[in-house]
């Protein structure tokens, strides 16, 4: 079996391989159909996730249509709203499988055990969530100008993985156009 977890992490430093199947042995497997959720808005947080497999989409409540598609993480990211989580204060967002998702889930309480066992892995993840917030946030200001043909145009040229997995409601509600302008806006590129 591949370890997709392990072989990330790799990415930012050497880990013995005893601490490896430490850190693989701290994390639970768990899969989620389309629609689950796995942290919801106004609850703390207390999990971190990695993606094996599938799409994670992290929304914002809103009082007009219920909820927002604010963004989309795919397959070998690690996610989770960490304000909430070190600062113990609910999340203002929920998180949700765009589809059919699996992932590698470690609680609160065994993450900070391993940090106090394994220091440079708190160092390691520190990095790796600013890395993704610079991403996340270079990402949707992408969107933030043009029509919603060109935004839909840039979606599917930057995230063609994303747009052939979710729902067309959740694309729309990402890039902020209403699900019959998108419907257009498909028609016309076909």
């Amino acid at each position: 079996m591949e370890n997709s977890l392990i072989k990330y992490l790799l990415n930012f430093g050497d880990i013995a391989e005893s601490e490896q199947n430490q850190i693989f042995s701290a994390f639970t497997r768990m899969s989620f159909k389309s629609g689950d959720r796995l942290c919801c808005a106004g609850e703390i947080t207390k999990q971190l996730f990695f993606i094996n497999k599938g799409i994670l989409k992290i929304t914002i409540p809103d009082d007009e249509i219920s909820e927002i598609t604010y963004y989309f993480l795919k397959e070998k990211q690690f996610v989770s709203f960490l304000y909430s989580m070190y600062g113990n204060v609910p999340a203002e967002q929920s998180l949700q499988a765009a589809c059919d998702t699996e992932v590698m889930m470690i609680n609160k309480d065994d993450l900070y055990r391993l940090y106090e066992q394994l220091p440079y892995l708190k160092i390691m993840m520190n990095e790796i969530s600013n890395l993704s917030m610079v991403k996340m946030v270079n990402l949707k200001s992408t969107y933030l100008n043009g029509n919603s043909s060109k935004k839909y145009s840039l979606f599917l040229k930057q995230e063609p993985e994303i747009a052939l997995k979710i729902a067309l409601t959740d694309i729309a509600s990402y890039l902020g156009i209403t699900p019959q302008s998108l419907s257009r806006i498909r028609k016309n590129i076909r």
